[in-house]
């Protein structure tokens, strides 16, 4: 259906109501039913108004218990239209008597400002207030456990990546010593070992090369055996040093021949005692203990 067909509608529809509510004025009409409307009346008895007020005023009371405030001049707006004029002239009335009710209330002596003490009362229980606090506790410890665990989570990161850079840096330093000390075992089958400074071999590169290098060069030019440290040799002398452990205490053609550890004033011979062959005195008979008591 077309939107020109819709409006033919539509244009129908309004015709008929619009007949209908002219049928239905016409029967009204002549059956008299519809009354012409009653003009609304306004009534102002300022005698009884006076009346009433004289009687629910209560002049005997005091000023703190009535609280009543009269501006000292009525409300004049030349356009009452203009709503800001209409608006300052209420904020002037209302402040006058703000300033009129503080100077009564001084003069009462009243107090009606706040002391610096004053609590007032919750409208909440302190039960609920404190499920309340308990609530914020838990979201502020759970928010401190939340960014904790984050930073170990970083911190555990950060210590991975160096773990992983030092396990690198020691793979490193190892293939490069493997890698040396192949190259040293090459010339050595080959026999090439070229002067002594070729010994001078840098294995270890955290600082002690220098003092290898340097006991290679003591051995290889002076020709003689380097002993250990002192360290070194007391624990030798005290567990041994690896090798052949049999027979290490027997005596060679050196130590034989060596007397240094002879001392002739500890051996020298003195008279001879020979050992009792009775050997162990026995224990008495029974009756010979008997008779000695």
């Amino acid at each position: 259906m077309s939107d020109s067909e819709h409006e033919h509608i539509y244009s129908d529809n309004d015709a008929l109501l619009e007949d209908e509510e002219t049928a239905l004025e016409i029967a009204a009409l002549e059956s008299g039913s519809m009354q012409s409307e009653k003009v609304k009346e306004y009534i102002n008895h300022k005698a009884a108004l006076a009346a009433l007020l004289e009687e629910i005023s209560q002049k005997n009371l005091d000023w703190i218990q009535r609280c009543d405030i009269v501006s000292s001049a009525p409300i004049v707006v030349e356009k009452a239209d203009n709503d800001l004029d209409r608006e300052l002239s209420f904020y002037q009335q209302a402040l006058e008597a703000a300033i009129l009710g503080k100077q009564q209330v001084l003069k009462a002596g009243v107090p009606f400002e706040r002391p610096n003490d004053y609590f007032a009362e919750m409208v909440k229980s302190d039960s609920h207030m404190a499920r309340i606090r308990q609530k914020l506790l838990d979201q502020q410890k759970g928010i401190q456990n939340a960014e904790e665990a984050k930073k170990q989570r970083q911190l555990r990161k950060y210590g991975k990546k160096i773990q992983q850079e030092k396990i690198k840096e020691r793979e490193d330093q190892k293939k490069a010593a493997l890698e040396k000390i192949s190259s040293i075992k090459k010339r050595l089958r080959s026999g090439d070992m070229g002067d002594a400074d070729d010994f001078e071999i840098d294995i270890d590169s955290d600082g002690e090369s220098g003092k290898k290098g340097k006991l290679g060069r003591d051995k290889a030019k002076g020709g003689r055996k380097l002993l250990p440290n002192k360290k070194r040799q007391n624990k030798n002398e005290k567990f041994g040093f690896g090798g052949k452990k049999r027979g290490m205490k027997n005596n060679t053609a050196e130590s034989s021949a060596d007397l240094s550890s002879f001392s002739a004033k500890r051996n020298k011979s003195s008279k001879f005692v020979a050992p009792s062959k009775r050997g162990k005195s026995q224990r008495p008979g029974k009756s010979k203990r008997q008779r000695a008591f």
